[in-house]
């Protein structure tokens, strides 16, 4: 048997095409074939809403350095509140007026009047104190039942102003265990109870409940 040096003739039969039909690179219904090369990804812009802790609306840190082109000096001190955290101890701090402005510029607000930040802050700290209250009176209401609740709720208002002051002396209606907020929960696409049933009565009767502007 002999060997042979000489390189391989090639065969003279094609090879089968990978897809039928096959067509020129030349051909106007030609289509290239895909790469497995993934294409670059885009750098995707976050919205500001995306930035934001779902829990409460708030960046998850706001910074207490000045803002580029201000011009109102802002006060970094942040006032404490009178709730109870849930998951510490020791109570709530509301941001510095300077942390507000922070936030309201990188929420967007960038026509927000600097010399008026400072009573801004002051007024949502006062209604924030409010809301509270409202919550622990009503905890304070229904603390001994629902039962007990609906019965001093059916004497009207004065009443129940009248029946709290009286606990209040005698320290018969202080609650057991005094609630404490775990987190602050922005919810501003959800309608309350009663603003459900307005609209509901905008739609039967728009003369009467209808929207003013």
């Amino acid at each position: 048997m002999h060997t042979s040096n000489s390189p391989p003739v090639p065969s003279s039969v094609p090879e089968p095409p990978t897809a039928c039909p096959v067509r020129s690179k030349d051909s106007p219904f030609y289509v290239p074939p895909k790469s497995d090369t993934p294409l670059p990804s885009k750098a995707e812009n976050k919205s500001t809403l995306s930035k934001l802790n779902p829990l409460n609306y708030m960046f998850s840190s706001i910074s207490q350095e000045r803002a580029p082109n201000q011009t109102v000096d802002l006060s970094l001190e942040r006032e404490p509140s009178s709730i109870p955290r849930g998951d510490t101890d020791g109570n709530w701090e509301y941001p510095s007026p300077q942390q507000m402005y922070n936030a309201m510029l990188r929420k967007g607000h960038t026509d927000t009047p600097q010399d008026a930040v400072e009573a801004m802050v002051a007024v949502h700290n006062f209604l924030n104190e409010g809301a509270w209250e409202e919550i622990v009176g009503w905890e304070r209401l229904f603390s001994k039942g629902l039962k007990e609740g609906w019965a001093k709720c059916r004497r009207g208002e004065e009443n129940i102003a009248l029946d709290a002051a009286r606990e209040e002396l005698t320290n018969a209606g202080a609650l057991e265990n005094q609630p404490r907020l775990l987190r602050f929960k922005g919810r501003p696409q959800e309608l309350t109870p009663k603003a459900q049933v307005l609209q509901t009565l905008g739609w039967l009767y728009p003369a009467k409940f209808g929207l003013v502007y």
